[in-house]
């Protein structure tokens, strides 16, 4: 597939045919979770995984990726390794890309065009007092490493994340001041967001789009933002791999999630398909 995409724009190629209604809407984190974690990985998708999601399309199962990354960089690692496009596609956390009939990934105007904008609105507000603040604790905290995003003002990237867990509750008392302001967590990435706007309101969408009940969506996520979109489905079936974040696991475990400890995600979805899809 081309990876030349730019974000409100169709990705190229197009989704397999889907046939009926969309009985079930399965939704994924990318990094740690479709994507393995590990950087050298020779095959960073599982093999298996596409030809799972062409048998699981005969049970009324339509999937998606639900991420933090922004379109380019998303599709500049996911058309590598994809035969196919997914059903749908959440990028930043926010904005929305649904397949049409012929399976052509459409960008959600409307929805996107609000999330934007908010967007927009937030960073004229945060930008100057965000930096201010930030700025302060790298002198108050010169051992904390981290760096403002080139791209976005309300985004930081820290060494690790150890070091962003620490940054994280620094900046909690900064947020109080704020209202409608959301702490976006991704491993050693963060951003500041329209608190609106989110990888549950955007997966929302996608469940409203097509008339699926909350108990009829899936989700496997990794990170803190994916939170968000297990909140947003309590009667969903939620799941994450064994090296979670901390506080994914301990959600989970009191809402009775499943944790993969073995295989990841590729185990989270043969559990779901047979605890949950054959119901």
């Amino acid at each position: 597939m081309p990876n030349d995409v730019r974000e409100g724009e169709s990705p190229p190629g197009l989704a397999p045919a889907f046939i009926g209604s969309c009985r079930w809407l399965l939704a994924l984190d990318y990094d740690g979770t479709l994507r393995s974690a590990d950087l050298d990985s020779p095959a960073p998708i599982d093999p298996g995984f596409f030809g799972l999601m062409l048998r699981l399309r005969n049970l009324g199962v339509r999937w998606g990726v639900n991420t933090g990354r922004d379109l380019p960089y998303f599709w500049e690692d996911f058309s590598q390794d994809s035969p196919f496009l997914p059903d749908f596609i959440c990028t930043c956390e926010r904005y929305v890309y649904m397949a049409d009939d012929e399976g052509r990934l459409q960008p959600a105007a409307e929805h996107n065009e609000q999330a934007q904008l908010a967007t927009l609105e937030l960073r004229n507000a945060l930008t100057a007092p965000y930096g201010e603040f930030m700025n302060a604790l790298r002198h108050r905290y010169p051992t904390l490493l981290w760096r403002f995003s080139h791209a976005d003002p309300l985004s930081i990237e820290a060494e690790d994340v150890d070091t962003m867990n620490i940054l994280a509750d620094l900046i909690a008392p900064f947020l109080n001041a704020w209202d409608n302001v959301a702490m976006q967590r991704a491993g050693r990435y963060m951003r500041l967001s329209d608190a609106r706007f989110n990888k549950g309101t955007a997966l929302q969408y996608v469940a409203a789009r097509w008339n699926v009940a909350q108990d009829h969506v899936a989700m496997v996520g990794d990170g803190h933002n994916d939170l968000d979109m297990f909140r947003a489905f309590p009667g969903g079936f939620c799941a994450a791999p064994g090296e979670a974040h901390p506080e994914v696991l301990d959600f989970l475990q009191a809402h009775g999630g499943f944790i993969a400890p073995r295989g990841g995600l590729m185990e989270a979805l043969q559990h779901w398909r047979k605890h949950v899809l054959s119901r």
